[in-house]
């Protein structure tokens, strides 16, 4: 028996899950928090905890959370997407996908021109 690992044109169940809960991560979640416990969310999307953790490790995969063991599924920073052109306007790319960015002089010196600059 051959199984073939092509993309189907559906979604397998696992997938629905992870784009519901990748969903749920850009509404709801925050940095630090954690989602609820894998017996909670299989219960909730009618699933075996395999198909469960098949879902979330799409969303390992993607940046978006980290297992931490015996602790439970901890929500990271949302994964911003940059496009690296010379029309990229990196402040105004991360207000547009929801972040706040600032900025912050470190440090400002005067210093005299090099001989060779002159």
């Amino acid at each position: 028996m051959h199984l073939s690992t092509h993309p189907t044109s559906y979604p397998t169940r696992y997938q629905e899950i992870a784009a519901k809960l990748e969903q749920e991560l850009r509404q709801h979640y925050r940095c630090g928090d954690y989602l609820p416990a894998e017996q909670q969310l299989a219960a909730r999307f009618e699933v075996n905890r395999h198909t469960l953790r098949r879902a979330i490790d799409q969303l390992v995969e993607k940046g978006w959370v980290q297992r931490r063991q015996g602790v439970g599924v901890l929500v990271l920073m949302r994964p911003f997407d940059y496009p690296l052109n010379a029309q990229a306007r990196f402040s105004q790319n991360l207000l547009d996908q929801g972040s706040h960015p600032t900025s912050e002089k470190l440090l400002s010196v005067l210093r005299p021109a090099s001989r060779s600059r002159r």
